[in-house]
């Protein structure tokens, strides 16, 4: 994942300069796609400014910080974590609305991407914009309650997108290890059979339980 370019890390490290970090999202909605930013103004991006088709040549409309939650990026194997985003704000979802978030193929699968960038206290531009998360959104929610609801959308990474379950148990150990029959014989035996196909004769009492002194009661083992 990259990070801030050597303006923006000098800033951050001059202690006399100081910066706030913003962030720019674009999220690919059939037909509508939203191209927003934290931004205390609407942020124009130069045609060929960052070699970046989703950010070149585009207008970011700003919102209001105080209502964008973005949650925090957690790397693991297999690549990071999901991202959720929250809008919050809203007094009331309208039909269309519901509308546009109800059809899945407008989000589902479609690629959302969020950028930061940094700006001093004139809001000057520090630095250059750099990626922060790339990924795929699934289907939004609406969480509230009459008086206020909030919109919740996850972005999956391209890693657990694309990663689907293996659906692999013990039963598949010997695609690892040819000499491994513990699946064989553990099925062999639920069958009664041995894994030579021989008949499992029922365990005596004596051979599951052990015999406690002189009062015979039995103990399990």
């Amino acid at each position: 994942m990259a990070g801030p370019d050597a303006s923006a890390v000098a800033a951050l490290r001059s202690y006399t300069t100081p910066v706030n970090a913003i962030y720019v999202g674009f999220l690919d909605i059939v037909g509508d796609p939203i191209r927003v930013t934290t931004a205390p103004y609407d942020l124009v991006v130069g045609s060929g400014a960052t070699g970046d088709a989703d950010l070149d040549g585009h207008t970011f409309s700003a919102v209001d910080p105080k209502f964008i939650s973005v949650g925090s990026i957690t790397m693991k194997e297999g690549g990071a974590d999901t991202v959720t985003c929250q809008l919050s704000g809203l007094i009331g979802v309208d039909t269309t609305l519901l509308n546009q978030i109800g059809d899945k193929t407008n989000w589902q699968g479609r690629v959302a991407r969020l950028w930061q960038m940094q700006i001093d206290e004139s809001l000057a531009q520090v630095g250059a914009i750099w990626p922060w998360f790339t990924g795929y959104m699934t289907v939004p929610k609406i969480i509230g309650d009459k008086t206020h609801q909030i919109i919740e959308l996850e972005i999956e990474s391209y890693l657990s997108f694309m990663r689907a379950a293996s659906f692999r148990s013990y039963l598949n150990q010997s695609d690892y290890d040819s000499g491994d029959l513990s699946a064989q014989a553990s099925i062999a035996v639920a069958n009664g059979q041995s894994a030579s196909g021989a008949a499992v004769a029922a365990a005596s009492a004596a051979s599951v339980y052990g015999y406690r002194g002189s009062t015979g009661k039995p103990v399990f083992l």
